[in-house]
């Protein structure tokens, strides 16, 4: 007998014999129900099986103790057993009769002990056998008690695992599975309950679409006056960037289908119905008008097409640096993996870039275009005039470049350069003052006209620091 489950004490036998009256379908209209007697909890599946559990393991327990029992009482390889301890005596006892054959006295008591020692082994192994080996010896009942069960403590621990998650799975208490199961059936075989839901499941779909229709178009005209903003934003700079009488529009296409159409969404797509084109255009007739400025007819007096397609590797170079300055973390953001899921559940607005690494982004340009490149580079590095602090956004720039325009304009100048042993060594220092004046001088001439490199550097420097004096 032991204690389990209801603080009641029970035996092995009456727990079998309660789990094998208990029903499934029966537990499951008991759980339904709003009783919570003690007999009705006793007639829980969940119950009974844990106290299955709990009897399963007190008898594997008792089987363990009498097995040691009987290990106890006649082993020998256990110095500790009463087998152990009565041969051990027979050896003492023969060390302390050794010589005394002689001695009457002595040979008595010994004799006498031996029988004593050899009544005292045959008890222990009358004992040793009834216990392990005599049908109504402890051993063997219990045995035949454990033989009865076919199941493990690990197979019933397997069983709640998996009774565990189902329940964890539909957030309910184990002891409600039955039931649960019970109201699945009944709404799989077509429950009036189920049937009477799905009208107001249909309606409120339907005004959810409608919500999401709304707050699509409110998208879209978001996404068109960020299209309309970056197009004059990075057109204005483009002057600047050697590409007079050119224009970037970026320009919003909706899509055929309606943004409740499950089949706008097929392609994996971000944007859903909205796609995004980014034309760069070039005016016919640049040539003859004044400091190249566009025509007032903007794109139907233009040629040229998307980006992607039409432009140069440094018209691309020069855009996209212009559109990462306007938009901070945009060309990043483009070239990442971001799924739908991601920007729906994000309810603040994504952060720009803490640092940016462009490596020789002006391979492509020179003259005055690589010094207003090199402007926008350190743009991006500066809080925006007329922008709270709190909303300005700035970034770490880090530029691997060869143009001393760009150099020069630098906060911190970096030389990497390969040491005596070619490929395995780097040499790295930073130039600071004479250092720097320098390493511009031989960037721009390398050793040709160092006396008129080293006034192109310092005007280089002198330009730099200006620009970004203007910036503080």
């Amino acid at each position: 007998k032991n204690n389990f489950s209801n603080n009641e004490e029970i035996s092995f036998v009456e727990v079998l014999d309660k789990f094998s009256k208990c029903s499934w379908d029966q537990d499951a209209s008991t759980s339904s129900s709003s009783s919570s007697s003690s007999s009705s909890i006793n007639k829980l599946v969940y119950s009974n099986l844990l106290d299955l559990r709990d009897g399963i393991k007190h008898l594997d327990q008792q089987l363990a103790s009498a097995q040691a029992s009987c290990d106890a009482l006649s082993s020998l390889s256990t110095s500790q057993s009463v087998a152990s301890a009565l041969e051990q005596s027979r050896n003492h006892l023969f060390d302390a009769t050794v010589g005394c054959e002689k001695n009457e006295i002595l040979s008595n008591a010994a004799e006498t002990s031996h029988e004593l020692l050899n009544q005292l082994e045959d008890a222990l192994k009358a004992c040793t056998r009834f216990m392990a080996d005599d049908p109504n010896g402890i051993l063997s009942n219990l045995e035949k008690v454990r033989q009865s069960v076919v199941i493990s403590v690990e197979d019933i621990d397997f069983l709640l695992a998996d009774w565990g998650s189902i329940s964890r799975k539909h957030g309910i208490m184990q002891f409600s599975l039955p039931s649960l199961h019970r109201s699945l059936r009944e709404e799989l075989d077509g429950n009036v309950e189920a049937r009477l839901m799905l009208p107001k499941a249909i309606e409120k779909e339907k005004l959810a679409l409608v919500e999401f229709e709304k707050a699509c178009t409110v998208l879209s005209h978001e996404r068109r006056k960020v299209c309309i903003s970056l197009t004059q934003s990075v057109t204005s700079r483009m002057k600047d960037l050697g590409m007079e009488g050119s224009s970037l529009n970026v320009k919003l296409n909706a899509g055929i289908w309606k943004c409740t159409d499950s089949s706008a969404y097929t392609d994996g797509g971000v944007l859903g119905i909205d796609s995004v084109d980014f034309l760069l255009l070039h005016d016919k007739n640049v040539n003859e008008r004044p400091n190249g400025e566009m025509s007032k007819e903007g794109i139907n007096d233009s040629i040229g097409g998307k980006l992607e397609l039409v432009g140069s590797s440094g018209e691309k170079a020069r855009l996209l640096l212009a559109i990462e300055t306007d938009l901070p973390g945009s060309v990043g953001k483009s070239c990442n993996s971001i799924t739908s899921i991601n920007i729906l559940d994000s309810a603040e607005e994504i952060p720009g870039p803490i640092a940016v690494i462009y490596d020789e982004i002006d391979a492509h340009v020179g003259g005055r275009a690589a010094v207003s490149l090199a402007k926008l580079l350190v743009d991006q590095t500066r809080f925006k005039k007329g922008v709270p602090i709190d909303e300005a956004k700035r970034s770490q720039i880090i530029s691997i470049t060869h143009s001393p325009s760009l150099a020069a304009i630098a906060d911190h100048h970096i030389v990497m350069q390969k040491g005596q042993r070619g490929k395995d060594e780097v040499l790295v220092h930073s130039v600071k003052g004479l250092g720097r004046l320098q390493e511009i001088a031989r960037m721009a001439s390398g050793d040709l006209a160092i006396e008129e490199s080293i006034r192109f550097a310092e005007a280089l420097l002198r330009d730099g620091l200006k620009y970004k004096q203007t910036l503080a």
